[in-house]
């Protein structure tokens, strides 16, 4: 499946308001608008050149570009919350006697949010003519969870084989909610680790940056004012040239913390498109703050 096959799923099953396409070129316009209005304001505020534009602008980018797969991870993970309770009501209802199809309307109405909404899509294909292997295969596909896939293939490979299909949804359900428990659980074991990196990534490297390039503005300020000429020209370039390469490491910096800290807390790269947006603008914010008010220090102080 290619990147645009997947992205169009995302948003279908995110059910925004858009296709895939609308959802891009609203993406771009907002991006560009944001790309404008903070070049006018450096321009306006800050008065030279810096890379806030552009730390701005690719946070948008990433920000909107993301938000269908954060809205489908959202989604996956309240239906997996509520997988293995589904699968005992599943378990009561065939001990009851009932059929297959009972037992996934009886999901349907007790009301799952999304869970229940994707069942009774399988209801409605199972209503039709399908059989229950297509319409559960179906039901796994369009979820894309690796719990959920891995629990119909073992719920489907019982049906076929002629076990007890009520106990076997039990243990599932069991093997399930065992799953997600784990899953919690090791988020809680790297709380520590995940607000270190958003301390380090977003708080206090921006700070000591900030405070670098306060100290060289002042610097650069004195050393200027003794120069005249071509020697003063090259001293200002100079100094605008570090720092943008102070603010290119901070962004570098900040996408490496947001890579780590996914792979910290979830176990996987994609969830660094929620971090990186937030921890750029986090860090920018607190690098100006600091170079603002440090500045401020060191002209009481001369």
């Amino acid at each position: 499946m290619d990147i645009i096959t997947k992205y169009d799923n995302w948003v279908r099953f995110a059910k925004l308001p858009y296709n895939s396409k609308v959802w891009a070129s609203l993406t771009l316009a907002t991006t560009l608008f944001v790309a404008f209005i903070t070049l006018i304001l450096n321009m306006l505020i800050l008065k030279e050149i810096t890379l806030l534009p552009v730390a701005f602008t690719s946070a948008t980018l990433i920000l909107m570009l993301g938000y269908p797969y954060m809205k489908k991870e959202s989604i996956i993970d309240s239906i997996e919350y509520n997988f293995s309770d589904a699968l005992k009501q599943m378990a009561d209802t065939l001990k009851a006697g009932d059929t297959y199809e009972s037992a996934l309307r009886e999901v349907v109405i007790a009301g799952y949010g999304r869970l229940s909404d994707e069942m009774q899509i399988a209801l409605i294909r199972l209503e039709e003519g399908e059989n229950i292997d297509t319409s559960l295969r179906g039901f796994a596909e369009r979820i894309d969870s690796k719990l959920v896939k891995r629990t119909i293939t073992v719920l489907l490979d019982s049906i076929k084989t002629g076990a007890s299909l009520s106990g076997i949804l039990e243990d599932i359900s069991d093997d399930v909610r065992e799953s997600y428990r784990l899953k919690e659980e090791r988020k809680a074991n790297t709380t520590m680790q995940f607000m270190f990196m958003i301390a380090a990534g977003g708080i206090i490297t921006p700070l000591i940056f900030g405070e670098i390039t306060a100290i060289m503005n002042l610097f650069s300020q004195i050393t200027i004012t003794q120069l005249v000429g071509g020697s003063a020209n090259n001293t200002t370039s100079v100094s605008n040239f570090m720092l943008l390469l102070i603010q290119a490491y901070l962004i570098i910096e900040v996408i490496a913390s947001g890579i780590m800290m996914s792979i910290i807390r979830e176990g996987k790269f994609g969830k660094s498109i929620i971090y990186i947006p937030i921890l750029i603008l986090i860090a920018f914010v607190t690098y100006y703050a600091t170079n603002y008010l440090i500045s401020l220090m060191l002209l009481g102080v001369f």
